[in-house]
């Protein structure tokens, strides 16, 4: 079984030896020569696969013909050659103040051309790259390949200090209408990051960049489609169905796949129907095997979440909203940047459908890991529930079966939140709200638990008791409670040495909030105990 190359970027390291899995892109690369534009740029979220990407492009551009051996790239009928390549990582350059930035930079460009052998001059950035590119291709009498990684991180990370942000924009101006005056040298740049800027700011200089971003033909260049997911993991799947069978629950392949298409699939980027798999969250999946935020664990959207407390006001639905192309591509003003553009950009929202008559696309949260973990960082922004309460309070209370004592906090921070966040919402909106609450609350839940009759909304483990909760949006509590028996989710769970207590609530989308809870506590072996029900308070009440 081969091995997971969680966290790396080198394609000469994944392709060496043959030891790890790879989804072979490189036919992408063929298709960018074969269409011809000297500029490319693509915007996608975050350990999206840009860098490993990139670095592809590194290696194929210097000749390296060998370590792609039986990949698309070898037989696609491309004309192997070495061309120099000039790479800038700009998350590596320091960005604190303009002056620094302009420092790094300078620097970065005179560290190139010294690993490559040519003196560089850099009285200005602008002099820098022009002595750089045009020495490079005299001295090895060749056109030279261009590669920038994260050209926006010295933007993002300075929106909290908007004189900063715009002095680097700047910078960044000036550096790409100098690469655009040496395209006489150039055989081709590409441009990634997660965020584009108008082209009438940072990329006015470079009035022929081909921008891919949403184009249907590169929907898939980063990411896993169903189909290489399957081809690629198969073993390790497997694994976890022979792993999975050992324990409690059980499984099968296709609840797997099931389980990781819920939590990493659905990404979409374009007209067309081509949805990827997060490649981040699914190695470490594969890799721990069992579902969880790792994405998003990676770094908290610290920018997306300032931006969303500066305007509360203009919250988008969690649910989603509709935009043109230009709406979402372009971010023109870094004073009062589009929460829509801002949060499809980095990832938050992606899209689920287009309407070609309206040319707008409909936007929305991509999948469960992003829906629970984004409600998680909302939910402690903006709401009141971590409040000076030990999460011990909460798991005694449900030991003890206070199951008043959890919604009512439920209920208080659902009716802090802001309004807006709730238009439109549906079902697993409040679900991920009320999960991002459990968590903050100390307890560790499960969602979307599959078993041979459908998915359990909500697991939580207690030392002495499971709970299982089903939840409902204008419906009502006692329906969800008859939907737990008919489908019996509770009987994985029995003769487990453990009390089962089984919950059904109801959301209101008229209150935005709980409207009712109703529950039933059974014995180890799934007897009906006596029934739990909301009084006053949080005191149980037993008929």
């Amino acid at each position: 079984m081969k091995k997971l190359p969680i966290g790396i970027q080198s394609i000469g390291k994944i392709l060496s030896g043959g030891d790890y899995v790879y989804i072979d892109k490189t036919g992408f690369i063929k298709d960018l020569l074969d269409e011809g534009s000297p500029h490319y740029f693509i915007a996608r979220p975050r350990r999206f696969g840009k860098s490993l990407f990139l670095s592809t492009l590194e290696k194929v551009f210097s000749g390296g013909r060998e370590l792609f051996k039986g990949l698309k790239i070898d037989k696609s009928g491309y004309q192997w050659k070495e061309y120099p390549v000039v790479r800038f990582d700009l998350s590596k350059v320091i960005n604190r103040s303009s002056e620094e930035f302009e420092g790094g930079l300078k620097r970065a460009i005179k560290r190139a051309g010294a690993d490559r052998g040519v003196l560089v001059e850099t009285p200005t950035v602008q002099e820098g790259l022009d002595c750089l590119i045009s020495r490079l291709a005299e001295a090895k009498n060749s056109k030279v390949v261009v590669l920038i990684d994260e050209y926006d991180k010295p933007i993002i990370d300075r929106l909290g200090n908007l004189e900063i942000a715009q002095e680097n924009r700047e910078i960044l101006k000036d550096f790409f209408a100098t690469l655009k005056s040496l395209d006489e040298y150039l055989k081709l740049s590409f441009i990634t990051g997660v965020s584009k800027f108008s082209q009438v700011s940072i990329f006015s200089g470079l009035n022929n960049l081909n921008d891919i971003t949403m184009d249907p033909k590169y929907g898939g260049i980063m990411g896993y489609t169903e189909e290489e997911l399957k081809d690629a993991f198969q073993d390790h799947i497997e694994k976890m169905v022979q792993e999975r069978s050992q324990g409690e629950d059980g499984t099968s392949e296709e609840a797997i796949l099931d389980e990781v298409r819920s939590w990493y699939n659905g990404y979409r980027f374009s007209r067309s129907d081509i949805r990827v798999y997060n490649p981040f969250s699914t190695l470490n999946f594969m890799s721990k095997k069992e579902s969880a935020s790792y994405w998003y664990s990676t770094g908290t959207p610290s920018f997306l979440i300032d931006q969303l407390k500066g305007h509360p006001q203009s919250m988008v639905s969690l649910d989603g909203t509709t935009a043109k192309k230009n709406e979402l591509m372009d971010i023109s003003s870094l004073e009062n940047i589009d929460l829509e553009a801002l949060m499809y950009q980095t990832g938050y929202f992606t899209i689920k459908d287009y309407h070609p008559i309206s040319k707008r696309y409909h936007l929305g949260i991509p999948n469960e890991e992003v829906r629970t973990a984004f409600m998680d960082s909302l939910v402690k922004h903006f709401t009141s529930t971590a409040d000076v309460r030990s999460s011990e309070v909460f798991v005694n209370a449900l030991e003890k079966y206070q199951v008043g004592a959890l919604f009512d906090h439920i209920k208080v921070g659902l009716s802090s939140f802001a309004y807006q966040a709730f238009s439109g919402a549906k079902e697993r909106t409040y679900q991920a709200m009320l999960l991002a609450m459990l968590h903050g609350m100390g307890f560790d839940p499960l969602s979307e638990r599959s078993t041979n009759t459908g998915r359990i909304d909500v697991v939580l483990e207690m030392a002495k008791t499971k709970y299982i909760l089903e939840l409902k949006l204008d419906g009502c509590a006692d329906g969800a409670l008859k939907q737990i028996h008919r489908k019996g989710y509770f009987k994985p769970y029995i003769n487990k040495g453990k009390d089962i207590v089984i919950v059904g609530a109801n959301f209101s989308s008229e209150t935005r909030n709980v409207s009712e809870w109703k529950g039933e506590l059974l014995s180890e072996s799934g007897e009906v105990i006596r029934e739990l029900f909301p009084d006053s308070g949080d005191d149980l009440k037993v008929k």
